[in-house]
């Protein structure tokens, strides 16, 4: 029986952290059809980055704005991990 709670808790804790990464409906890949991220966002936080990305007036995001600030978050820090 304990095993099977330990497992059951292994489990649940791996999926806390892979369900976000798969549900990234954004492939990071495609931000760098026109962004170099080096130096479009250099000197910038994530959040100053997602507020960019949200800007009402910014119509290539316009599918940006079905993903969560933490999918977005996540596809920032695959093209630009922390140092």
């Amino acid at each position: 029986m304990n095993k099977k709670i330990l497992a059951g808790l292994c489990l649940w804790s791996v999926s806390s952290v892979a369900i976000p990464v798969l549900a990234a409906d954004s492939d990071p890949q495609q931000c760098l059809e026109c962004h170099e991220p080096i130096e479009d966002w250099a000197g910038m936080t994530p959040e100053q980055i997602i507020e960019a990305a949200r800007a009402p007036d910014n119509k290539r995001h316009e599918a940006n704005m079905a993903l969560t600030d933490e999918q977005l978050r996540l596809i920032i820090g695959v093209l630009i991990p922390p140092k």
